[in-house]
């Protein structure tokens, strides 16, 4: 019966991974296939690409009714949750409600399915094994919503840090072609609109930010807290000095996108030395037990069959 278990456990395991595998695979084929098709067609993509958090919030007013049972009383917590799903991209007025129910709807299906699943497995003597799959899927369910946030920040930072250097050229290029640092912003934001969507988003935000009236310090640094990566509070750094020194702009990013090149390179450096180690492992984990098992299993299964001869009664 444990071995059923096990082997049950096993196989839901695989097949789980297996979907996650294949969903991301799909998705990230259909998203590159779409960017292609962008910069190729150019005139065939939207004026503006849709928010990031209108996925998470479908419609206010379904969880509008729960509201004071999904929004944490903590306001410390309640900030820590907020700052969370912006830097996921999702900064719909109700993205944290929706995120408590969101999780609280994943984790009460996955308690669901977990019941059925291993309900038939209880009426057996053994029952700790079912008892204790059912807490790791509910445990896993409980969390999905969580590690699905820490994905997609995860990737929003990556795809900022990659598009950031040709940005930063481009930005130069408009400034040194006469534009101020405000319309070398929103020129950006629509030339990279196709090339780096995330970061295209992040700095329109900026210029309606400036439009509105915002100062440019405060606008640079929520674009900072926004992102929470070091390249960018770095360059926010450096522009805020450029202004209260006097220095030219375009001198200072001409010099800070130098050293983000130079930065880029060291980063795919390390990743290419990083990748003979990466396949070492890999060929270790996935190599020697199999042949440890080929070449000892034989003669392990030959002494454990004479052990339990010798103990019922036999002769080695």
């Amino acid at each position: 019966m444990a071995i059923t278990v096990l082997t049950i456990l096993v196989a839901l395991a695989l097949a789980g991974a297996a979907i996650a595998f294949l969903y991301s695979g799909v998705n990230q084929y259909f998203a590159q296939s779409s960017r292609f098709s962008r910069r190729l067609h150019p005139s065939a993509s939207p004026v503006a690409s849709a928010a990031p958090d209108s996925k998470l919030v479908p419609d206010d007013s379904v969880i509008d009714s729960v509201e004071r049972y999904l929004t944490p009383k903590d306001p410390k917590q309640l900030s820590k949750l907020r700052k969370r799903l912006m830097l996921a991209g999702y900064r719909n007025p109700s993205a944290v409600k929706a995120f408590v129910a969101w999780k609280w709807g994943i984790a009460i299906a996955g308690l669901f399915i977990s019941s059925i699943l291993f309900s038939a497995m209880m009426a057996g003597a053994n029952t700790l094994l079912p008892i204790a799959g059912m807490g790791i899927v509910v445990l896993i369910s409980y969390f999905a919503a969580d590690m699905w946030v820490l994905r997609n920040i995860a990737y929003r930072q990556m795809d900022i840090e990659k598009a950031f250097p040709d940005a930063l050229d481009l930005m130069l290029v408009c400034i040194e072609a006469g534009h101020g640092l405000d319309q070398a912003i929103h020129r950006v934001a629509q030339e990279i609109r196709n090339a780096a969507p995330v970061l295209s988003e992040e700095l329109t935000l900026v210029v309606n930010e400036l439009r509105a009236g915002k100062m440019r310090d405060r606008v640079l640094a929520d674009f900072a807290a926004r992102t929470n990566i070091s390249d960018v509070a770095a360059f926010v750094t450096v522009i805020k000095q450029a202004d209260q020194f006097g220095v030219s702009i375009a001198d200072t990013l001409r010099v800070y996108a130098r050293e983000m090149r130079n930065k880029r390179y060291i980063r795919a450096e390390e990743k290419a030395n990083m990748m003979p180690i990466k396949l070492a492992i890999g060929a270790i984990a996935f190599t020697v037990p199999p042949v440890i098992v080929i070449l000892i299993g034989p003669s392990i299964i030959l002494i454990l069959r004479e052990m339990m001869k010798a103990a019922s009664g036999g002769a080695f």
